[in-house]
């Protein structure tokens, strides 16, 4: 809560929690650039975001989807991205196109 002074009210201010989310693994992968920028973007307007890097973090290519998995026995990093996932306000999906 923060204090609107020209009205003298209470107002609610609330940050809205973003997931960045891109996937390629190539080794000259070059939409990391477009999703780096966009959580710049975002967070100099006072968003809360954040990069979840498929490469970086380790997520497995998809070979079962979270889901699938008997409670507790998915990846661990999969365990971490759906509490994200289910933390977050908005997603974005930077996905290259390759030709």
């Amino acid at each position: 809560m923060r204090l609107d002074i020209g009205t003298a009210r209470m107002a609610t201010v609330v940050t809205l929690r973003l997931l960045v989310l891109y996937g390629s693994y190539r080794a000259d992968r070059m939409g990391i650039r477009l999703a780096d920028y966009s959580i710049r973007q975002f967070r100099k307007r006072g968003v809360d975001a954040e990069l979840v890097d498929a490469r970086e973090v380790g997520l497995p290519m998809l070979d079962r989807m979270y889901d699938e998995f008997a409670p507790g026995a998915a990846p661990p990093v999969m365990e971490a991205l759906s509490k994200k996932l289910a933390a977050a306000d908005a997603f974005l999906f930077v996905a290259g196109e390759y030709n």
